[in-house]
């Protein structure tokens, strides 16, 4: 291991170590990650120190600083952009999509790619997708955040069937009103409702589209996350159409192939961790 990549890990070992409160884990690693320029580490040292800090962290420490991302995230963030939002009328959403890979990395303690962009979003080949209905109202009052799985070949299409895990999250409002994020995590392999879907999906859209090469063609599999303010557990998908496919609920949990592993509430600013 290169000198400097040694003594980043040496320091984060040592902390973590030492770490006698799980509460204090994100301030005590805080002094230390403060002086490492990440932006100038390359990017599988990057990967590198990742794994090699989430491993070391116990659950315990890891579910205080999921607690601590989600209040300087979430909480405080929005706090923060619906100050500007009532000056400028712009919207006050938080980029979902990596608040769910940070969550997701220190739930499981599989580090990312270093980057952000194209690629997996985990090391191991991992999805992860994010769905925020906070603030996210169009003109006509509708809210309708979905997860998209966008592919422009039909190579790209058909990986959805391989992935090794696929992570979703959600942020949205319980039944009393109180901010949630849930993760799931799904495992297309086994959940046989939702690779049965995907694959007519395929087969109906899919390889149509990829067909007419008269086009830059690319396809959009949308999943709809449970419905804002309810404690619906299940995805869907299909709009009863003739043209389109029947609607269908593709369950979350309690099924083979898909498990809730993160629940979080906010309570008066609080942030309650019950599932992790």
């Amino acid at each position: 291991m290169e000198a400097r990549l040694e003594a980043y890990c040496t320091a984060i070992k040592e902390i973590i170590k030492n770490n006698k409160d799980p509460q204090t884990i994100n301030s005590e690693l805080t002094t230390e990650t403060i002086h490492i320029e990440i932006d100038k580490v390359p990017i599988e040292d990057r990967v590198t120190i990742s794994n090699y800090a989430l491993k070391l962290l116990s659950k315990e420490q890891r579910k205080e600083l999921a607690k601590a991302l989600i209040e300087e995230q979430v909480v405080k963030q929005r706090n923060l952009l619906s100050h500007w939002s009532t000056l400028t009328a712009q919207s006050s959403m938080i980029d979902t999509g990596y608040i769910a890979q940070h969550l997701v990395s220190l739930q499981t303690q599989i580090a990312g790619q270093g980057m952000r962009g194209k690629g997996d979003d985990l090391c191991d080949g991992s999805e992860v997708k994010g769905a925020n209905f906070l603030d996210s109202l169009d003109k006509a009052g509708a809210t309708a955040p979905r997860w998209n799985f966008t592919a422009v070949t039909p190579e790209i299409m058909e990986r959805f069937l391989e992935y090794k895990a696929i992570f979703l999250l959600s942020i949205d409002l319980n039944p009393e009103k109180n901010y949630r994020i849930r993760i799931w995590k799904v495992n297309i392999q086994e959940h046989q409702i939702l690779r049965a879907r995907y694959i007519e999906w395929m087969n109906k859209l899919g390889y149509p589209k990829f067909a007419d090469t008269t086009k830059k063609p690319s396809v959009n599999f949308q999943l709809f996350p449970p419905k804002n303010g309810t404690n619906q557990n299940y995805a869907r998908h299909g709009n009863g159409k003739e043209n389109g496919f029947s609607k269908l609920q593709i369950p979350l949990e309690n099924t083979p192939g898909s498990e809730l592993i993160f629940k979080a509430e906010i309570v008066n600013n609080e942030v309650i961790i019950s599932k992790f």
